[in-house]
């Protein structure tokens, strides 16, 4: 069987540690081996360069090129092949000009690899792969849905990008200046358009010649430009639907900030990703907004789709060739967002055809998985790296982090506090915000326990549950309550206590 290491960074919502997973996940399906290690860890990068000293890898699986903080692919054998998937614009990634004939990168938006092929000539191997999203594991029938409305995403005031933008202008002289407010003004009023395309229409109107080089490196220092464009109609949709008098369910860093006369409308919810998952599922439609993707798909549609949720998305090359606008999802233009109250409470009014096309997108979703996804990077690479990593048979691959050795106690020390401090904050922050709790609930919670026993029961003392919590929170029937997690915590942290107390002059 082929070895892949996985790594987990930080994204908001936790996004590209849950794709790590579900990544692995699939690898394993196919045969490969996997070990997921978290770039947030105390370990790193400790614990990574010793197993990159003592174990074979094929494979080493990123995203955003996080692995290059820690050398790679300078640091990784010269057989081993360095893969990552890009989930924010090339042009913004500077570590990008550090890849070699042995990195593939994977994009999720196909315009996106466009621009590699133009402005990063030293990416040699790259394929457009859109995102697929995660959901909860069980989905309340649509007719019972409590939720109209529900958009999982953080919020920045627009305005907030445009002083940043101009604060990096403060220096330069007028023309520079007139000319950047020039493409802020455009990608607003031209929303079709890409940052790097405005650039080169001002650039024409001006008269003005860059090369490609420089035309990457004014994405890279003005990429604020761009974040400013995606907070603006993100802000300009959830501004018109509130006005026209529907209630929005929020998740998501930000929204005390957003300021309205119809405030009221907009209901701000407590925790993270798993509680946002379980409110998806109850929800009849949910909101996207791309971050300027315009030839790529967003987890978000995805999610929703999986949950039975209705998507409700700017549209894109990539939906409009993909999914059937008004029987899969409800896809608007940006020149056209007024047009949306409308359709929502259109929809509302007729739940029967509202449910159709629930079911319909679900039924689509299918072919937008993980799964899918996965399997079209793993066909890439062996592609173009001549390397065959499924194997037939059926047989299942390990995950080879709960086998591996630690350099020494202290680095197993240290990865066992973060990932108890972790659990901690996905209970206590996380899973705690749900109104009603389920034995799901708490069963998501268990696995992640479990797993930690698995890892270090047998390599540090008194890593378990113990006797008495464990059979006061095993197996609950129907909802489970508050006391419930607040027992799951205190087994956690007393954990943690143990840890610090034993290993004397351990530093966090």
């Amino acid at each position: 069987m082929k070895n892949v290491l996985l790594l987990k960074g930080v994204t908001p919502y936790d996004a590209g540690a849950t794709y790590i997973e579900e990544w692995a996940s699939v690898l394993r399906k196919l045969g490969c081996n996997t070990c997921v290690l978290d770039g947030w860890s105390l370990a790193m990068p400790g614990w990574y360069s010793y197993i990159l000293s003592k174990y074979k890898f094929d494979l080493v699986l990123d995203c955003n090129g996080n692995l290059m903080q820690y050398g790679a692919p300078d640091n990784l054998p010269p057989e081993v092949i360095y893969a990552t998937y890009c989930h924010d614009h090339p042009g913004a990634l500077e570590r990008l000009k550090y890849v070699d004939e042995r990195t593939i990168v994977f994009s999720l938006d196909n315009r996106f690899c466009s621009y590699m092929d133009k402005y990063l000539p030293m990416i040699k191997h790259r394929e457009f792969i859109p995102l697929s999203g995660s959901f909860y594991p069980e989905c309340v029938p649509y007719g019972e849905r409590t939720t109209d409305i529900i958009f999982t995403g953080s919020y920045r005031d627009p305005e907030e990008f445009r002083r940043l933008a101009r604060d990096k202008m403060e220096e330069l002289g007028t023309t520079e200046r007139r000319f950047l407010e020039d493409v802020m003004e455009d990608i607003i009023v031209n929303s079709q358009y890409t940052l790097q395309e405005c650039f080169s229409r001002i650039l024409e109107k001006y008269n003005c010649s860059v090369s490609n080089y420089e035309l990457n490196e004014l994405v890279r220092n003005y990429f604020v430009i761009d974040s400013y464009a995606s907070a603006y109609y993100r802000d300009k949709m959830v501004r018109t639907l509130l006005e026209a008098g529907l209630e929005i369910h929020v998740f998501g860093r930000g929204w005390k900030n957003f300021h309205s006369e119809y405030k009221e409308r907009l209901i701000i919810h407590k925790g993270g990703a798993w509680a946002a998952r379980k409110a998806l599922a109850n929800a009849k439609f949910a909101l996207n907004m791309m971050p300027w993707f315009k030839e790529g798909f967003q987890e978000r549609i995805a999610s929703a789709m999986l949950s039975k949720t209705i998507a409700v998305t700017d549209e894109s090359v990539y939906i409009n060739d993909k999914f059937e606008n008004g029987k899969e999802l409800i896809a608007f233009s940006l020149k056209d967002i007024e047009s949306l109250p409308g359709r929502i409470k259109y929809l509302l009014s007729h739940p029967k055809e509202a449910a159709e096309i629930a079911e319909n997108g679900y039924r689509k979703a299918q072919s937008h998985t993980w799964s899918v996804r996965v399997h079209d990077m793993v066909r890439k690479i062996e592609k173009d790296f001549n390397i065959g990593l499924m194997k037939g048979g059926g047989d299942e691959g390990k995950e080879l982090e709960l086998e591996m050795e630690f350099p020494d106690k202290k680095t197993a020390v240290a990865e066992a506090l973060y990932q108890l401090q972790k659990m901690v904050d996905v209970a206590e922050n996380d899973v705690a915000e749900i109104n009603s709790l389920s034995a799901t609930d708490s069963d998501f919670l268990m696995q992640k326990f479990e797993k930690f026993v698995r890892q270090f029961s047998g390599r540090i003392d008194g890593m378990d549950m113990s006797d008495t919590i464990r059979k006061s929170i095993s197996s609950p029937d129907g909802d489970i309550s508050k006391e419930w997690l607040d027992l799951f915590s205190m087994q956690c942290k007393a954990l943690i206590g143990r840890l610090l107390l034993e290993e004397e002059g351990l530093r966090i």
